[in-house]
């Protein structure tokens, strides 16, 4: 059986192997989950691997030893494409081309945990990566921010938003007539998210409002916000007690709630 997948995650154990113990203990801190992916060739044969970087560091064939916290069903080229960076994980989800089982915000991680054996791949293969779809990472990648939950909820909003067709963003655009902006805080500090669903076909990025002043500016905390978006905790009931601050248009904050979810597809178990 042959597998492209198969030199990635040699190259994923490598660097970890080669980690020094100080680096090694904060990838795990930073990623905390046993990922186990389940990857399928163009023959219809499948392989498992299981990446625990939540314990050991340990990268193996076969399946995880317990329970992993996500398990990933691909096709081994869209795995390929990933991990050179080709596509992006939050695109490929999106499109139905990878389907997560289990803890859906571990999946956010896939982008950053290929980054660091990158080069490697490049260096072994050059043409893993054309240059006409080097656009794709950084897309997502401009979102998103190290010790910030939020970042990835907003980055899975961009994946959602530009996986649509132009009828169906024109139609977002058009019910939401909005722009929000987000001010999000996280290990003391605050970081700026806008998302505008009123001008043009729509927009998510990072920082402040860039058409002007934002119809609505939400303050909330970190792990408030993403317990917003995945429907764990209710808008305007956050507001009432006082976890969700909002200046401008009052009554936008009650579209909040539909918006996040519709612009966010559960994933095919």
């Amino acid at each position: 059986m042959t597998f492209k997948a198969a030199p990635i995650f040699q190259a994923i154990k490598t660097s970890v192997d080669a980690a020094s113990p100080a680096e090694k203990a904060d990838k795990l801190k930073k990623i905390n989950a046993v990922f186990q992916f389940n990857v399928k060739n163009g023959a219809g044969e499948q392989k498992t691997w299981a990446l625990d970087l939540k314990s050991t560091g340990a990268v193996t064939e076969g399946a995880a030893s317990g329970k992993p916290d996500i398990t990933i069903t691909v096709a081994d080229d869209v795995f390929a494409d990933i991990a050179s960076g080709k596509t992006a994980a939050q695109k490929a989800f999106m499109a139905g081309k990878l389907k997560v089982s289990g803890n859906m915000m571990q999946a956010m991680k896939l982008d950053g945990l290929f980054k660091d054996v990158r080069p490697a791949l490049a260096a072994a293969k050059p043409a893993a990566a054309p240059a006409a779809a080097a656009p794709a990472a950084p897309a997502a990648g401009a979102l998103t921010v190290d010790g910030v939950a939020s970042s990835q909820i907003f980055s899975q909003i961009h994946a959602g938003l530009h996986a649509m067709s132009p009828t169906e963003r024109a139609d977002t655009v058009k019910k939401a007539k909005a722009v929000f902006q987000f001010n999000i805080k996280a290990g003391g500090a605050q970081h700026t998210f806008t998302l505008d669903l009123k001008n043009g076909s729509g927009d998510v990025y990072q920082g402040a409002c860039k058409t002007g002043k934002a119809d609505a500016t939400i303050t909330i905390a970190d792990q408030d916000f993403v317990s917003l978006a995945s429907g764990k905790a209710n808008g305007q009931k956050l507001f009432m007690a006082g976890k969700l601050k909002i200046a401008g248009q009052m009554m936008l904050a009650t579209k909040l709630d539909g918006i996040l979810k519709g612009m966010q597809k559960k994933p095919k178990l």
